[in-house]
Formats: structure tokens, C-alpha cells, sequence
């Protein structure tokens, strides 16, 4: 039995596990959006899947503030163009920016850590 307690994944299976919860993600803001529009409270129904995507991002939970939320829910609203959805390929893209956007956040937070 190990006991090293590491975890072992692949930087491509890290990758595409962040792309896909960032997809799932959008999916999920999108429909309650709509759910919102037709007059639903829909706070009870927030998954709060960014905070899991941030910490597989690589930021640490004392790290995560509110700007970064803030910058997060306003890349997800691009999900509501009409035309993004069904197209899985324009979902892919937008997933990828918003995970690009994550990761040079991450590299700006701990850059400073490091200069200080």
C-alpha cells in the first residue's frame, strides 16, 4: 500500500478535467439564468463549482478573493449569447479563456508572493 499521499495526474488529464468542470460550469450558469429570468430564486440552486475549479487551478482557498469571483462570474455571463450553447466548439473556446484568464491570475498572485 503507498502511503506517499501525492496525488498522480497527468497535466493533460488536469487539463481536460478543468476544461470540462469550466464547461459544465457555464452550462449550469446559463440555465439559471434563464430559471432566473422566469422570476426563480435560483441562489439555492448554485453549485459553487468555481470554488473547485479555482483550488485544481492551483490557488490556495486563502487566496481565493473576491475580485477573482468577480472576474469569474463576469466571464461566465458571456455563456447567455444565444449562440453559444449548442455550439460545443464556441463553448470549448470560451472555457479555454476563462481557464487561461484563471491560470495568469494564479501566476500574478503567486508572482508577487515569490517577489515579496
Amino acid at each position: 500500500m503507498n502511503t506517499d499521499n501525492s496525488l498522480n495526474i497527468s497535466f493533460e488529464d488536469l487539463f481536460r478535467l478543468l476544461m470540462g468542470l469550466i464547461a459544465d460550469d457555464l452550462k449550469v450558469q446559463r440555465h439559471l439564468y434563464h430559471l432566473s429570468l422566469s422570476g426563480l430564486d435560483t441562489t439555492p440552486l448554485q453549485l459553487d463549482l468555481h470554488r473547485s475549479i479555482f483550488i485544481l487551478a492551483g490557488f490556495k482557498e486563502a487566496t481565493i478573493s473576491e475580485e477573482l469571483e468577480e472576474w469569474y462570474f463576469e466571464q461566465t455571463l458571456r455563456v447567455n449569447d444565444a449562440e453559444l450553447v449548442p455550439d460545443e466548439q464556441a463553448l470549448t473556446h470560451l472555457s479555454a479563456e476563462i481557464l487561461e484568464g484563471l491560470l495568469k491570475r494564479r501566476n500574478e498572485v503567486y508572482g508577487r508572493k515569490m517577489a515579496n
